[in-house]
């Protein structure tokens, strides 16, 4: 391993071996110190790992680097992939960048914001009912199996981002787990969102790789939480009937990983948390107002599942925390949406009294605790 590599070449010697990466900038992402909120939360210190900043904006980088690179390496044809939208796009930049044709499935509930964005690719993309919000985890195995048998028979690299379909690309999120080893490893808990599995499953065997002791957790939305409800004994197999979140990503009834993250996260000595819809939303909002990091509503689940940990009294204030972020705000805005039709309209003679309006206000309200912070050296 040498930094003077880029992106996930640098773990080569920890990764399956290809002949050379598809790289794009992905990894090396930033551990950002989450002060003003742990403060806010009463905990001595809490991190959040920024995979936002990855070039297509969320951690399935890693993933599709890997897999793009296995696919070149082993002389396939194409790809082909299921998403929600995060894989999808990942997908299809780093086959662009390989000069590999693909086919996507895509969840027709996706958000417009992750289906705009593939539209310039050279990728064909279908959007397929019945999987995702309110989808069952029938149509889910059933649309895994036509996609692994397209594979077969085209000679086309299976690009799932789960263990069950594609182990080896699968390994580009061991490298999370290789970072934050350099970069916080005396760290006792981390909090991954949970949709597949096969992120926490990936982050808590490159934890054991490096053999870095910490607890990781498996956080879930409240409406789709097989995983985290069968690590709680709530149920004898981490599978729902019906997946009742509208939090997009996380929307997996039947996770193809589900088993393999339970013993995982079991193996850590962690545990699952689930947390309502609208605690995501609430810790998103959180996010951003203390620390100016927007991230998507999956990626809040890991906040709101912290924050009910806290609550409960399951995890000590004192413990070193780091949040797993794993996809950009711009993702998913549809909620903002209200919000953005109600920014006031004003003419130019009215600015001035309208900023002084302002002032009156927020500058009033804020002043003292600004500076106060600013004094003590809290802004980095």
């Amino acid at each position: 391993m040498t930094h003077t590599q880029r992106g996930l070449a640098r773990f080569a010697a920890d990764l399956p071996a290809v002949q050379d990466f598809v790289h794009l900038g992905e990894g090396n992402t930033p551990l950002l110190p989450l002060s003003a909120l742990a403060s806010r939360l009463g905990m001595s210190e809490l991190h959040g790992k920024l995979e936002t900043v990855n070039p297509t904006g969320s951690y399935k980088d890693r993933v599709a680097a890997m897999s793009v690179s296995l696919a070149r390496s082993q002389g396939l044809r194409g790809w082909i992939a299921t998403s929600s939208g995060n894989a999808g796009v990942a997908m299809a930049a780093y086959g662009a960048r390989a000069g590999l044709p693909g086919f996507l499935c895509l969840v027709a509930s996706a958000p417009i914001e992750k289906k705009l964005p593939l539209v310039p690719y050279p990728v064909h993309v279908l959007a397929v009912s019945g999987i995702g919000h309110q989808g069952d985890g029938a149509t889910g195995k059933r649309l895994f199996e036509e996609v692994r048998r397209a594979g077969e028979i085209h000679h086309l690299y299976l690009g799932v981002t789960a263990h069950a379909f594609n182990p080896q690309g699968m390994r580009g999120c061991d490298t999370i787990a290789y970072e934050l080893a350099e970069q916080l490893p005396e760290a006792s808990h981390v909090y991954v969102p949970v949709g597949g599995g096969g992120l926490v499953a990936a982050m808590t065997r490159g934890f054991a790789h490096r053999e870095m002791r910490v607890r990781t957790i498996a956080c879930q939305p409240a409406g789709c939480a097989p995983i985290a409800r069968f690590l709680e004994q709530e149920i004898v197999a981490p599978e729902v009937a019906r997946c009742a979140s509208e939090i997009s990503g996380l929307q997996l009834p039947h996770p193809p990983d589900g088993l393999l993250a339970a013993e995982s996260v079991l193996r850590s000595g962690g545990w699952g948390t689930c947390a309502e819809d609208t605690a995501v939303l609430a810790a998103q909002r959180l996010l951003v107002e203390t620390e100016g990091v927007f991230v998507e509503p999956a990626a809040a689940v890991p906040l709101a599942a912290l924050i009910a940990d806290l609550e409960n009294g399951r995890i000590d204030r004192d413990a070193r925390v780091v949040l797993v972020l794993t996809g950009a705000g711009w993702k998913d805005l549809k909620r903002f949406a209200d919000e953005a039709d109600r920014i006031r309209v004003s003419g130019l003679d009215e600015v001035s009294e309208r900023i002084d309006e302002w002032a009156g206000v927020a500058l009033a309200n804020e002043t003292g605790a600004a500076l106060a912070a600013a004094h003590e050296g809290n802004w980095s």
